[in-house]
């Protein structure tokens, strides 16, 4: 199956063209291939190109938590579907790269960091509503039970988390998560599960970022100014 795969260099990342199946058998050969080559796509963007296999919202939105597990940022989709196009759209991924893909092996193609650039979602989230930043993002509102929410970069939630939540999906270990409030069972950094204190549950802002190769979460502590 490897062999069904071409992938090659891009300005900003590589290109990955899928074989010609139905969308579930292209997300099994792309997952097995970046899980066979872990360490190269690692912290990586990828664009991917679908050629003409339909891709609900839905299905798109699970190959992002998907490569996100795996520490991989999709940052472009080319299809000739509309379907597809427009689930792409949906999370304002790119449907065209502007560079021509150049000849070169997986292995000499450098890893690349998110940009740093910050979306918004101005409005708390539906029950079952599912949010994907491509880059750092800031969520003004509440996540219910049964919501998602992944950014690859870092995330503010500026309101109560009750649903998923990941953050540093693209594998940059700087990424922090910063919630107003959190209600939930845990959240995911980097990759990495992490199960929030009892005694920080409920409690007011928390901040969740990396030390070394330890997670701290700890409750958000406003500075203290004294007028002079």
């Amino acid at each position: 199956m490897m062999e069904e795969i071409s992938v090659r260099g891009i300005k900003g990342g590589v290109l990955i063209s899928l074989p010609d199946k139905p969308w579930y058998q292209q997300r099994d050969l792309l997952i097995s291939r970046i899980q066979t080559q872990e360490r190269f796509f690692k912290g990586g963007r990828i664009a991917l190109d679908v050629g003409s296999a339909d891709w609900s919202q839905d299905q798109l939105f699970k190959l992002l938590r998907d490569l996100s597990d795996e520490g991989v940022c999709l940052w472009a989709v080319l299809t000739t579907s509309e379907i597809t196009l427009e689930s792409a759209r949906n999370y304002e991924l790119q449907t065209s790269i502007s560079s021509q893909p150049l000849a070169v092996k997986p292995e000499n193609v450098p890893s690349t960091t998110i940009e740093q650039s910050v979306e918004w979602h101005t409005k708390p989230l539906e029950k079952g509503e599912k949010v994907a930043f491509k880059a750092n993002g800031v969520l003004i509102g509440d996540v219910p039970e049964e919501a998602e929410v992944v950014a690859f970069g870092s995330l503010i939630v500026w309101g109560t988390i009750r649903g998923s939540v990941k953050a540093g999906c693209g594998g940059d270990t700087l990424s922090r998560l910063c919630v107003l409030r959190y209600a939930g069972t845990g959240i995911t950094l980097c990759g990495q599960f992490v199960e929030m204190p009892k005694k920080l549950l409920n409690s007011g802002p928390i901040e969740t970022w990396f030390d070394g190769n330890t997670v701290v979460v700890q409750e958000a502590v406003a500075r203290k100014f004294k007028l002079i």
